[in-house]
């Protein structure tokens, strides 16, 4: 299954892989710094064999439609909000 594809917060849009069954709890999988949500591939159908589902959003930066020019726009606080 992979329902969400994209979200949108704060004005941006970011891409995320939703896997795993539907009606789960939901493991929320945050890359680092310089990967992207696809560093998760290889952990991701391991999570969704036990019954969880994934998602693995693209984080601030990274996904082509949330890429914000100002460099303050890159705060902590605004990366948690973004997920949360």
């Amino acid at each position: 299954m992979s329902a969400i594809t994209s979200y949108f917060h704060d004005g941006l849009t970011f891409e995320v892989s939703d896997q795993g069954p539907a009606r789960s709890e939901v493991v929320v999988l945050l890359h680092g710094f310089p990967q992207t949500r696809t560093s998760w591939d290889q952990v991701t159908p391991f999570l969704n064999e036990a019954g969880y589902r994934t998602l693995a959003p693209d984080l601030r930066g990274y996904s082509p439609a949330a890429r914000p020019r100002r460099r303050r726009d890159y705060n902590l606080r605004y990366m948690v909000d973004d997920v949360v």
